[in-house]
């Protein structure tokens, strides 16, 4: 019975199709789960995820972007990668359940859909795969196969990209090469075009290449920790915010380990002209070795390439705002 009741819900599906694989789709042909499933099994491919707990990330964006650039461009449907992380949870297989923090049905239009993927990650989304699938998709020839299967039923007659667009990279290179007014010029355009995604992208890409160009170690202490599951222990440090620049180009940037980023933000420390470091004279700590003032001095750990420099405009800017002129 229940094979026939599937049959009825599913006309086109083989029986033996999986049924984690059998999607409900607006207007029964919208592309958005089946490219974010594909995006899910190219992350575990990239070992951006090990585990059950998916999370609406910039780099899971990034590969759902790069899918769907590939295997509906001109599509009538828009690409909003938020609006399949949210349905999912329907999904008769229950391949998928969403968690949130309390509060996340303001987060929720009339007709029951999300907002935005700004909403997703502010109330801390992220989906959990039904533990079995989770199993298939630990093993590599399993996920192939899924691959395989997806790219069959939902876009016959396509083959499978062997490259996908990555719109992280390219942004990585515009925030390394293109001038600051360049860069936020582009900046205030996607801010009027509302296209949000990208800017969670372009967040991303500045935490990213920030640290690399530094060696992934903090420009006062030295610190340098990394994890082989990707966890690094440095930030990328805006000099002047953001909110107030839309500069996310390398001269706007300082690699710092947290504790000195916070100290940087909010103005417990800054940066001479000639790259040391200032320490406020208000500041006061006790004796400890992991202490802000011993580092008062300090000639910073900039990069090799001087052009990856902080501009000394910024570094100025941060230092009037902040009274170390006057200090």
């Amino acid at each position: 019975m229940m094979d026939k009741a599937k049959s009825a819900i599913f006309p086109n599906m083989p029986a033996a199709f999986p049924d984690h694989l059998r999607l409900n789709r607006a207007n029964g042909k919208a592309p958005h789960k089946p490219i974010l499933l594909l995006a899910i099994l190219k992350a575990f491919d990239e070992g951006l995820f090990s585990d059950d707990r998916i999370e609406p990330s910039a780099e899971l964006v990034n590969l759902f972007n790069g899918y769907w650039d590939t295997l509906v461009p001109g599509s009538s449907f828009r690409r909003r990668f938020f609006l399949p992380f949210y349905h999912l949870k329907n999904e008769r297989s229950g391949l998928w359940k969403l968690h949130t923090l309390p509060g996340f049905e303001h987060a929720i239009t009339r007709s029951n859909s999300i907002k935005s993927l700004g909403a997703l990650i502010a109330f801390d989304a992220w989906g959990e795969l039904r533990a079995d699938v989770l199993i298939r998709w630990s093993v590599p020839e399993h996920r192939a196969a899924d691959r395989l299967l997806l790219m069959v039923m939902y876009f016959p007659g396509q083959q499978m990209p062997d490259r996908l667009h990555d719109q992280l990279r390219e942004i990585e290179r515009q925030i390394e090469y293109d001038t600051p007014e360049a860069y936020v010029a582009r900046q205030l355009k996607l801010l009027q075009e509302d296209e949000e995604e990208e800017q969670v992208l372009r967040g991303a890409a500045f935490k990213r290449k920030i640290p690399e160009l530094y060696g992934y170690r903090c420009a006062v202490t030295g610190l340098c920790i990394e994890h082989h599951q990707r966890v690094r222990m440095i930030d990328a440090c805006h000099i002047v915010p953001w909110a107030d620049s839309f500069d996310d180009t390398i001269t706007n940037g300082i690699a710092l380990c947290p504790n000195m980023h916070r100290a940087f933000d909010r103005g417990l420390i800054s940066i001479s002209a000639a790259h040391t470091l200032l320490v406020s004279p208000e500041l006061r700590e006790n004796d400890s070795a992991y202490g802000i003032k011993p580092f008062a001095g300090k000639q910073l750990l900039l990069p090799n390439d001087r052009k990856h420099w902080p501009a000394s405009e910024n570094l100025k800017q941060h230092r009037k705002r902040f009274r170390f002129e006057l200090s």
